[in-house]
């Protein structure tokens, strides 16, 4: 399982829910879904203040989002120093058995 690798290239890629969730409050994001359905929380993202495109998006409990995180195997791929004003644009949800090749 990924902890923390650093990918000399992009960033940081990393599955640890603490990392994750640090990052992600340090940036004013709250962890969120796009289109959930009754069967599943639906796509995981993250939800900026004041970022386009994430009227749709619905905010879940950290729980929520580590479960489905879990399940679908995921990685998260961000950049350490994220601009403030942007950083929507410098992390993604990758599967983990191919996260370095998309890190």
């Amino acid at each position: 399982m990924l902890k923390n690798e650093i990918d000399p290239k992009r960033g940081q890629v990393t599955t640890n829910h603490q990392t994750i969730t640090q990052w992600v409050e340090q940036h004013d994001g709250r962890p969120a879904t796009a289109e959930a359905s009754d069967h599943s929380v639906g796509y995981l993202r993250i939800k900026f203040p004041n970022m386009d495109g994430t009227d749709g998006l619905a905010t879940v409990s950290w729980r929520e989002w580590f479960n489905e995180f879990e399940a679908e195997e995921l990685a998260f791929v961000y950049c350490e120093q994220a601009e403030q004003d942007d950083p929507s644009g410098v992390y993604k949800l990758v599967d983990r058995t191919t996260a370095a090749e998309h890190a």
